[in-house]
């Protein structure tokens, strides 16, 4: 897909008016799986927006990201239940084995490493997502099961 392919999409689903942005944004998340800087200025573009205010939504929340990621997504919740409950130990665990820092994608573009907000799982902290799959009460002795999967 182009920008000449973009802009129809974008008209037909998403009235020209800000209060649209995060709907588009979302809908590239979810096409590209990540946020091009092609796409997120042609949604400028659409919704009559500066690109700036664009880049700005998009660096603003964790579950958006504007650089293409790794085959597998890896994201630790950082809320405070599972910070309090280990996420902190999981994330230093994960990026020890994984050998990235969060943000970071191995040099394979095999995985990637990312902390999030609140994964509404508190009940079951700490959480881990690994590609869209949320598990919950996670340990470091859970790790190796996790990793294995992404291979």
């Amino acid at each position: 897909m182009n920008r000449s392919d973009l802009r129809p999409i974008l008209r037909e689903k998403f009235p020209p008016e800000r209060t649209y942005l995060l709907p588009a944004l979302h809908y590239l998340q979810e096409e590209f799986g990540y946020l091009p800087d092609w796409a997120m200025q042609t949604v400028a573009w659409h919704l009559r927006v500066p690109p700036s205010e664009v880049y700005g939504a998009a660096t603003s929340y964790s579950e958006l990201r504007i650089d293409a990621p790794g085959s597998h997504v890896v994201r630790v919740c950082n809320g405070l239940s599972c910070w309090c409950s280990g996420g902190r130990d999981l994330l230093e665990s994960l990026s020890d084995q994984l050998g990235v820092q969060p943000g970071e994608t191995d040099a394979d573009n095999r995985v990637t490493l990312e902390e999030t907000t609140c994964g509404f799982l508190c009940p079951m902290a700490p959480a881990v997502e690994v590609d869209g799959l949320w598990r919950g009460r996670v340990s470091n002795s859970d790790i190796p099961d996790l990793l294995r999967d992404l291979t």
